[in-house]
């Protein structure tokens, strides 16, 4: 009988063994995935600014998706002078766009619904519209159309797609 007893206790510790390597392979494969998810697929960035407010508050952790393709409403990081900026995508290269004295927006002749502005403003603008946007680049306004730094301006104009950074997938 103690054969037995002992038998079973070095079956119990193989069986424990077994259990710890796969549980150690499963984290390790774990961590290798977030590794390259973090590091290829999605980054996590901090939003300093007011530009995209009330959407976007100063200080707040944005997940970035890893893509230079944007749509119109779409939340994008982009380089501007070495400095990151976030704004929204309002239309794409090929489209007209024009912004009213008093802040109305219409691409392509058609009335953009924007309910995330509070205040529609003419803002910061250099630029002469109606504006062709050209093929392979974005036109983005920030949310605050007061005070935002935006395509607008001809400083930074339309946002071509490889300095685009990422798309915002969600914010904290």
């Amino acid at each position: 009988m103690e054969r037995r007893s002992f038998h079973g206790k070095r079956e119990a510790a193989r069986d424990s063994a077994r259990t710890v390597r796969r549980l150690a392979a499963a984290l390790l494969l774990t961590a290798a995935l977030l590794l390259n998810l973090f590091t290829y697929a999605v980054h996590i960035v901090r939003y300093y600014g007011s530009g995209m407010a009330p959407a976007l508050k100063n200080g707040q952790v944005l997940l970035v998706l890893n893509t230079r393709k944007a749509e119109p409403g779409d939340v994008v990081a982009f380089y501007y002078n070495n400095k990151l900026l976030v704004r929204r995508v309002i239309c794409t290269g090929g489209s007209e766009i024009d912004v009213g004295e008093d802040g109305a927006v219409r691409v392509d002749g058609q009335p953009l619904a924007e309910p995330y502005v509070a205040e529609p403003s003419l803002g910061q603008c250099d630029l002469t519209f109606p504006y062709y946007v050209p093929p392979g680049s974005v036109f983005v306004m920030g949310d605050d159309r007061v005070s935002a730094m935006d395509s607008r301006l001809s400083a930074i104009g339309p946002v071509s797609q490889d300095r685009i950074y990422g798309r915002v997938l969600f914010t904290d």
